[in-house]
């Protein structure tokens, strides 16, 4: 089993408040986080931990709104979604696989 899972929004400008509450709650420096601007994961997400979160965010210069995702879940082995493969067909798209 996984810790918390923690997902927060619109708070990039507060971004060393939010590792520094991070860090005071249920995580460690090493804890892993995702960082999607926008809430589009393949928009200058990134991947990085509780601890490089604030520097990482400035280093990226994300300013605007992004979802932050935090939990150990994220270094776990998963498949990515098949929504934006281009071989994929969808309900509005024919993919390459067709």
């Amino acid at each position: 089993a996984h810790g918390a899972t923690m997902v927060i929004f619109l708070s990039i400008g507060l971004i060393d408040r939010v590792q520094d509450a991070l860090l005071q709650g249920a995580y460690t420096a090493a804890t892993p986080c995702r960082r999607c601007l926008q809430g589009n994961v393949r928009n200058r997400n990134c991947t990085c931990t509780v601890g490089t979160l604030a520097e990482s965010t400035r280093a990226a210069g994300i300013t605007k709104t992004a979802l932050i995702v935090v939990g150990d879940f994220l270094a776990a082995q998963y498949d990515r979604s098949k929504l934006y493969d281009p071989a994929f067909t969808t309900e509005f798209r024919r993919g390459t696989d067709r």
